[in-house]
Formats: C-alpha cells, sequence, structure tokens
C-alpha cells in the first residue's frame, strides 16, 4: 500500500522547473499516496546534492522547487545509515543499495546501465513500477492480510493499529497480528519500529483483558518487540469508536471488515487513506486523542 522509491536529487529539481511535472508530481507522492521517498543517502547529504542541482533557477522555478522538497521530505522511509559511497554517483548508490534491500523502484533522469529497477524521468507514468494502487483486496486470511499491506508495514517506524473490537482471547484476533508483526521484522537494512501500539475499546472487564494479554500475546510477538496496549470510552457526545485503521508514520489505512481474519471465501478490503482523513485520525487516536482511556496503558514483550 505504501512504497518505498529512491529519488535522484536532479530528478525532483527537475520535476519543480517543470510546471507540468511539478502539477502532477505534488499530487502523486509523499504524504496520503502509496509513494514515498526513500531517505538516501542521509537528508543532509540528499539536501545538498538537491541543492547543487538547484543552482541557476530562477525564482519561480525556486518556488516550486522548495515545495517539491517539502512534499518529498515532509515523511522519508528511513534506512540504517552507512553504505553510501562518496566517490560514486548518486545512480550508483541507489542501484547497489537496492541489492542490498530493495527500492520499489530508483526514480532517476537517467539509466546508461539499463538497470531493470531504474525508471527514467520520461517513462515513469507509463511504468508499472509506478502504478501503484491506493486500495487492496484479498482474502480474509491472515497471511493474505498480511501480504497486501506488508509494504507499509516493513516501511514504517510507528505502528497503530486500531482495531474496538480487538480480544486478545480470540485466535482470529491474535493470527493476522502475529502475521503483521512478522511482516514488521522481515527487514534487514531499515531502522525498526520505535513505536508498536495496539488501540482497542472497553469491550471486557480491565483485569481480564490485562491478563489475557499477558498469557496470550508474548508468544505471537517477535523476541525483543515490545507492544503498547490501549483502550478508549467514547466521550459524551464524542466521536464514535467504529471504524478499523492502521495508522503509520507515512500514511494509514482504512481496513474492513476487521483487523480479525475470517472464513474462506470472505474478504479483507485496505484502502489508503488520503491526507487530511490521515491527519484527522492521526489527531483522534495519536496526537490529540478524541476519546478517555479506560485505564492505564501496559506493555507486553514478545518472546517468539
Amino acid at each position: 500500500m505504501i512504497y518505498e522509491y529512491a529519488i535522484d536529487p536532479e530528478l525532483a529539481v527537475y520535476w519543480g522547473k517543470d510546471k507540468g511535472d511539478f502539477r502532477l508530481y505534488r499530487k502523486s507522492i509523499g504524504l496520503g499516496y502509496p509513494r514515498i521517498m526513500s531517505e538516501f543517502p542521509k537528508l543532509k547529504n540528499w539536501r545538498k546534492q538537491f541543492r547543487q542541482a538547484a543552482a541557476g533557477s530562477d525564482d519561480n522555478e525556486l518556488l516550486r522547487i522548495t515545495e517539491i522538497f517539502t512534499i518529498l521530505t515532509e515523511r522519508m522511509i528511513r534506512r540504517s545509515s552507512g553504505g553510501y559511497d562518496g566517490n560514486m554517483s548518486w545512480l550508483e548508490n541507489a542501484i547497489q543499495a537496492d541489492r542490498k534491500e530493495p527500492f520499489k523502484a530508483i526514480l532517476s533522469i537517467d539509466n546508461p546501465g539499463y538497470f531493470a529497477k531504474v525508471v527514467r524521468f520520461d517513462v515513469i507514468d507509463d511504468n508499472p513500477l509506478w502504478d501503484i494502487k491506493s486500495q487492496a483486496v484479498c482474502a480474509r486470511l491472515a497471511a493474505d492480510m498480511s501480504c497486501a499491506i506488508s509494504a507499509m508495514l516493513s516501511n514504517c517506524r510507528e505502528i497503530y493499529f486500531i482495531d474496538p473490537h480487538f480480544g486478545p482471547e480470540n485466535v482470529r484476533h491474535r493470527r493476522p497480528l502475529e502475521a503483521f508483526l512478522n511482516a514488521v521484522k522481515n527487514r534487514t537494512h531499515k531502522l525498526m519500529p520505535e513505536i508498536i501500539e495496539i488501540h482497542t475499546s472497553e469491550k471486557s472487564d480491565a483485569t481480564f483483558f490485562k491478563n489475557t494479554c499477558i498469557q496470550r500475546l508474548p508468544a505471537i510477538i517477535p523476541k525483543g518487540m515490545t507492544i503498547k496496549l490501549k483502550r478508549w470510552n467514547q466521550k459524551t457526545g464524542g466521536e464514535k469508536l467504529h471504524e478499523r485503521y492502521i495508522l503509520t508514520d507515512i500514511g494509514g489505512i482504512k481496513v474492513g471488515p476487521g483487523l480479525d481474519d475470517g472464513n474462506i471465501g470472505e474478504t479483507f478490503e485496505a484502502t489508503l487513506l488520503d491526507r487530511n482523513l490521515y491527519s484527522q485520525r492521526w489527531t483522534d487516536y495519536i496526537s490529540n486523542p478524541a476519546f478517555d482511556l479506560s485505564e492505564e496503558p501496559f506493555l507486553i514483550t514478545g518472546c517468539a
């Protein structure tokens, strides 16, 4: 649902200089879209190359170039440090990095070596590596559900699973959670998430809920991974806890009918949240909760 793109600093400047490309790509990549730029190389280095490419641009071009920079760098997919050779070109470095931990695509001004993962600026729109859908439908089975959203889960640093009906006593809830967390774990050259949380509502006694989490969840959480659990109550006259979401630092999805798996023949649907709805739900659950906590949150550390 949300994929990682290595973007040549020269190409980003080109998008800013060209009015048509500016209008197109400012609404194709970044928060709220299924394409997020990789922080490759580290932002300080990428910014330096970007500024060098932008040198000599006129005032109108600089306005567009600055906006493109803001859009691309607002949310980025972070990789572990190292692995960039200043004696090689950005493109050569990106190809080397792709061999260790693949990008969805490498977007560049040129492709002199005809590398399959490099998409030239003049053929981006016609390339299947760019044509990413904002919605996915699959079988409502844990493995299929995880596969449908694994790109987002393997690229983000913060994850919030939101399901008002989550019950740790139910295997139908535990199976998808285990599959989702394994997708998170299976990354090599990207930094692991700093935050993983489950948000649900007060559907059972607090002692029962906590004890069941302690008994059932460690065995499905990868070793060393810690999850915080929060339960919410609706405020009088406030928003109802009803819809199911997965929110991350690089975007979010609305899922239906839930984050639990089902029977053969049933389907799971995930829809990417646009920027405005994502921002609203981030506020509702993360930055300024629209609900009241039912009790103190608690942590569960995995041993799987």
